[in-house]
């Protein structure tokens, strides 16, 4: 079922805050008011994610993670040095290097010489900030360890990062090289050949096959080639238009689970941001029940997410989170295993913080090996063509020499 997050009032006109699941907005609402509550707002924490990248107003913007790790990191070392609050982000506002750095830091800065507290701060400002790293700075100001969790959440961004980068380096490198090679092929097949081969074809010889082919493969692609472009935008801009629609977008990332060696990759990078921000939220002091919903929240893979989804409601009914996982079939062998592991010794927190250690690891040295792996193939595989062209040009040459 979708979780819902809701601002409601109660019969004394207080507002509160929270979530409920249930099987769609209206039936939320029926719910919420069957508890007595009017909502005000509410709003499906997957649709909000998938919009904006994390829990908030659509208008809101957006700050890098590795910004927010560095503002982070720097006002929890200010507030472990003795300095308050307030002259905390007073002085992180004068030497903001970023301006949208500076004016969130700016932000949080009047609303808690307001009388906000610095989680309200970050709720209310509008830069958008992950929903993890609220929860667990509303923990460190009730139990008076601030400093450490912004050290410790600022240190949970940085390697939640370097697991998305490593990603994205191990699809980027071979995909540029891909469209580098077609885009050289392409110029070569529809502007070069055609011309040099001008003069083999009026010359009423026998071409070898290897020139005939090239000819051919260059006239096609001088024919349809714009007909070929064509299509492939409208089918790129009807796929981006399909998956808008959150159905068709979880299918296709279920879909992309499927794919060799980068389903793994998705499912390894979305099972360690998972466990690294479940450890942090739960060695933070953050409930059970509501880390897993915001470590759920971190996901970035619908289909990953909407099966953890399914396995914070049979937590929230009673089972344990190992038994859940299991039942669900999410997460590898491992995963499931050092959480059973865990609970039993009551150290699920540190458990999943290796968890998320191991799989960063692991995709780091997947994505390296891979990368090893394939770029001299690419390489190979673009020289063997542009040697497949050089040899088609000077075959011909080579023959026509021999007759005079």
């Amino acid at each position: 079922m979708p979780t819902f997050d809701y601002i409601a009032y109660d019969h004394s006109g207080s507002a509160t805050k929270g979530s409920v699941v249930a099987d769609s907005g209206q039936a939320a609402r029926k719910k919420l008011k069957s508890q007595g509550l009017l909502v005000s707002e509410i709003s499906d924490v997957a649709e909000s994610i998938a919009g904006n990248g994390s829990t908030g107003l659509s208008w809101r913007r957006g700050i890098s993670p590795a910004e927010l790790a560095l503002v982070l990191q720097q006002l929890g070392v200010l507030i472990q040095s003795g300095l308050p609050l307030e002259e905390s982000l007073q002085l992180l506002t004068d030497q903001a290097e970023g301006g949208k750095a500076r004016r969130m830091i700016a932000s949080w800065h009047r609303q808690i010489l307001e009388g906000q507290s610095l989680s309200q701060a970050m709720n209310r400002g509008d830069i958008n900030i992950p929903e993890h790293v609220m929860a667990a700075v509303h923990v460190g100001e009730e139990t008076g360890h601030l400093d450490s969790i912004l050290i410790r959440s600022a240190e949970e961004l940085e390697l939640s990062t370097e697991n998305r980068q490593a990603f994205k380096r191990g699809i980027a490198y071979p995909l540029t090289l891909l469209v580098f090679s077609a885009v050289v092929v392409a110029v070569m097949m529809i502007f070069v050949v055609p011309k040099i081969t001008k003069v083999f074809v009026h010359s009423q010889r026998e071409l070898p096959f290897i020139t005939r082919a090239v000819i051919s493969t260059s006239e096609f692609f001088a024919f349809f080639g714009p007909w070929l472009l064509l299509a492939f935008l409208a089918m790129a801009a009807f796929s981006w238009q399909q998956l808008r629609d959150e159905n068709n977008r979880r299918l296709f990332h279920r879909w992309l689970l499927k794919l060799p060696v980068m389903g793994r990759w998705i499912m390894i990078a979305n099972l360690a941001d998972w466990s690294r921000s479940l450890g942090t939220l739960l060695g933070s002091g953050v409930p059970a029940l509501a880390a897993l919903r915001i470590a759920t929240s971190t996901m970035t893979n619908l289909h990953l997410r909407s099966q953890m989804l399914a396995v914070n409601e049979q937590v929230r009914q009673g089972s344990r989170i190992h038994s859940a996982l299991v039942k669900q079939g999410v997460g590898i062998g491992f995963l499931q295993h050092m959480v059973g592991s865990g609970e039993a010794s009551s150290e699920l927190d540190t458990m999943l913080t290796k968890v998320a250690e191991y799989y960063t690891h692991r995709l780091k040295n997947s994505t390296e090996s891979f990368l090893k792996f394939l770029g001299p193939i690419l390489i190979v595989l673009l020289g063997c063509i542009v040697m497949t062209i050089v040899a088609a040009v000077m075959l011909p040459i080579l023959d026509m020499n021999k007759m005079i």
